[in-house]
């Protein structure tokens, strides 16, 4: 059901998919135009995504390692894993996709990692409910990112 890729192993229909609904979601649906939705740390990403069979991505996610990465985005963070641009299609919202992905994710990131933590930048009003279901906390205050109210949030792994 979900694809797991590094961005090099990506086909360029599936690229432009997921570049697609990145930018469905995020620019046209939540009007984010204050920083670019397509960054350098794609490059560094594992891509999770579920597509149609039309080839058309439904859901989708990145994570990295905070270790072996970082950016003015993501600090530096040995023994954290993060994940973020999920997006759901409008059309398959409601479905229970969303929530599965997350669960793929990180699933993932506790058989294959040595991760301690999987750090996040959440937008506020999923944290009660989707991360907050998922075991993640809040740490810290509130804060704006590309204009949306966000906060950060850490899980500890399970294994």
């Amino acid at each position: 059901m979900f694809t797991l890729k590094s961005f090099y192993d990506l086909t360029l229909d599936e690229l432009n998919e997921i570049y697609l609904l990145r930018g469905m979601v995020f620019v046209v649906g939540q009007k984010i135009t204050e920083e670019n939705e397509i960054d350098r740390a794609d490059r560094q990403a594992l891509h999770l995504f579920h597509a149609n069979e039309h080839g058309e991505v439904l859901a989708y996610l990145r994570l990295f390692d905070l270790a072996t990465f970082s950016d003015e985005s993501h600090p530096a963070d040995p023994g954290a894993w993060t994940l973020g641009r999920v997006a759901v299609h409008p059309d398959a919202r409601g479905t229970g996709l969303g929530r599965r992905l997350l669960s793929e994710a990180l699933a993932w990131i506790e058989e294959n990692t040595d991760a301690k933590r999987i750090s996040i930048s959440a937008q506020a009003y999923l944290a009660d409910g989707y991360y907050g279901a998922a075991g993640f906390e809040i740490v810290g205050e509130p804060y704006l990112e590309a204009g949306i109210e966000h906060v950060h949030m850490v899980r500890p792994v399970r294994r």
